[in-house]
């Protein structure tokens, strides 16, 4: 065993903190907003505390194995590699401002027990999920099947 293979490894089950129960979170939001409003504060604080204790750092680490790695084997041309790099990118931009806000709203509007916003929170949370999931397994994709490589 080898430096490389320790990383790849530290690199992998990064990937899996970082984004494992985001791929919950569609089952999760649903079985929540059919709970009384006054009952569904727990899982958003949980969600936003996740993102911060988790997947930030775990995001991090994706970042710096995933250079050792592409530097380790002069990988930096490869289309495999470019294309997870930018969406990596984009997904912790989408985390940290569109997800992360809208965990806050649905936080927010439960605690104050308003429904309506609650429903609206909820729609943007759900779709900006389902882009990130996707955005998720075209990186996952192109890491897995190196395509144009």
């Amino acid at each position: 065993m080898q430096l490389y293979d320790v990383v790849l490894w530290i690199h992998i089950t990064a990937v899996i903190a970082a984004f494992g129960a985001l791929f919950a979170y569609p089952v999760f939001l649903a079985v929540n907003a059919r709970a009384p409003i006054s009952e569904r504060a727990s899982l958003h604080r949980s969600q936003i505390a996740f993102s911060k204790g988790v997947t930030g750092p775990a995001i991090g680490i994706v970042l710096l194995a995933g250079v050792y790695l592409a530097t380790d084997r002069e990988l930096w041309s490869e289309v495999w590699v470019v294309v997870p790099l930018v969406l990596l990118f984009v997904i912790a931009g989408l985390g940290v401002t569109v997800l992360r806000r809208g965990e806050e709203r649905l936080l927010a509007t439960a605690e104050a027990g308003h429904e309506p916003a609650y429903a609206d929170a909820l729609k943007a949370v759900r779709l900006w999920t389902g882009i990130t999931l996707a955005l998720i397994v075209v990186a996952i994709f192109f890491m897995a099947a190196k395509p144009f490589g």
